[in-house]
């Protein structure tokens, strides 16, 4: 058998011509993932950053369109993936997403636990994160307490 003789299949034939596309298509959740890898790819220094941001930019992007109550479109697509830079809309988006790191702390001894630890107040609003992390630090006390009794 000749190897150098291969013959392989006509490419056009397997795939739909991108250029011939209606631009007003709405695009498919792939080709939106396909432009938030084109913008970590643009953003990112490191292989690691580039894969975090591609989820932000993924989520950033799909917020965008949510908010503005529109989809993104194939001429969008086409646009976006155009760009040597980053949208400052999305820009904007992601810097007002980012923490600032958490820096390393030493672990400190626990601190004796209280003897009467009151309950947090159950209250008609929603939940905050606040409250929710006083609760679990409550329950987590409770927990502490127990296992340094025995």
């Amino acid at each position: 058998m000749n190897f150098l003789n291969i013959k392989y299949k006509d490419t056009n034939m397997l795939t739909s011509n991108f250029k011939n596309i209606d631009s007003n298509q709405i695009a498919t959740a792939r080709q939106v993932y396909g432009v938030a890898c084109h913008f970590a790819n643009i953003a990112a220094k490191s292989p690691s950053e580039r894969y975090g941001l591609t989820k932000v930019f993924n989520a950033v992007i799909n917020k965008f369109y949510k908010d503005a109550d529109s989809v993104m479109t194939h001429g969008d697509v086409s646009e976006f993936r155009e760009w040597d830079c980053v949208p400052e809309q999305f820009n904007h988006m992601i810097k007002a997403t980012k923490k600032p790191k958490a820096s390393k702390k030493v672990a400190a001894k626990p601190k004796a636990a209280k003897k009467a630890t009151a309950k947090p107040k159950a209250s008609t609003k929603k939940p905050t994160l606040t409250n929710r992390v006083d609760a679990m630090e409550a329950k987590l006390d409770k927990i502490f307490e127990i296992l340094s009794a025995k």
